[in-house]
């Protein structure tokens, strides 16, 4: 249980055998030198010591910072559900196991921005491939017309008003990839946002959404076709392949 403690930001992080994986996260959160956060491990039932090495990890903290709850759930976005129904804090921010903060005061430079109350807290991220070689800095401020063709915003690290998911709901359990996207195509274009040119974190390209392309685009389609209409998702589909390509051409993907 959480206790009556109000945090600014419920940091949520869905795990699944990944052992090897969460150290960096832990420490790299742990080097944060603003520390008004808690942090909601969501653990599909590991069998890899994943329990035992936060169990580890937590006796450095007071029982009300670090959450840890396993169980068997549906994928990541049944996992950030679960994660909500608990978060206290203001803000959400869904970070991935293995990713890492880029510096000690990487947090502290996007909680800064929660001062004004804004809707959106986005920012940028430092992609890397697999073997380690930096790729680029991603990630665009919040615009609804550019959404609508695909995703530009770098959802890990960035910052969610609570109160979004009160009024629009959780994430679609039945996306395996895209449910992020298709929660971003139900807000309205007048939201309050903020964007931040800081790097949050450092994201490695190995994950599922960077593996499994055409599952990635199949996906936000069907999506797109939610919210859109077919007539539009099918333009954006065509648009999203032909940019891929050209990333791909250029190493980037």
């Amino acid at each position: 249980m959480i206790s009556a403690t109000h945090p600014r930001i419920s940091i949520l992080v869905a795990t699944w055998n990944c052992a090897e994986l969460l150290p960096g996260l832990l420490a790299s959160l742990t080097e944060q030198s603003w520390t008004d956060w808690e942090l909601l491990l969501l653990d599909n039932a590991s069998s890899d010591g994943t329990a035992e090495l936060v169990a580890d990890h937590c006796q450095s903290y007071p029982s009300h910072r670090v959450h840890w709850s396993s169980c068997p759930d549906q994928g990541i976005y049944d996992a950030w559900n679960r994660g909500l129904s608990q978060a206290r804090g203001d803000y959400i921010c869904c970070v991935g196991a293995d990713d890492r903060f880029t510096e000690p005061g990487s947090l502290g430079a996007i909680a800064a921005l929660t001062v004004i109350q804004s809707d959106l807290i986005t920012a940028r991220n430092a992609y890397y491939s697999r073997d380690g070689r930096f790729l680029r800095h991603w990630g665009w401020s919040w615009t609804w017309r550019r959404m609508r063709q695909s995703m530009v915003i770098a959802h890990p690290g960035m910052l969610v008003k609570r109160s979004l998911f009160e009024r629009f709901g959780g994430f679609d359990a039945s996306f395996c990839i895209c449910g992020d996207y298709e929660w971003f195509l139900r807000l309205p274009p007048e939201l309050r946002t903020v964007h931040s040119s800081d790097s949050i974190l450092q994201v490695v390209q190995a994950g599922v959404s960077h593996r499994r392309i055409r599952q990635v685009y199949a996906e936000t389609f069907r999506a797109q076709c939610r919210h859109l209409g077919w007539t539009v998702s099918a333009v954006c589909w065509a648009i999203n392949w032909l940019q891929f390509g050209r990333r791909r051409l250029l190493g980037l993907a």
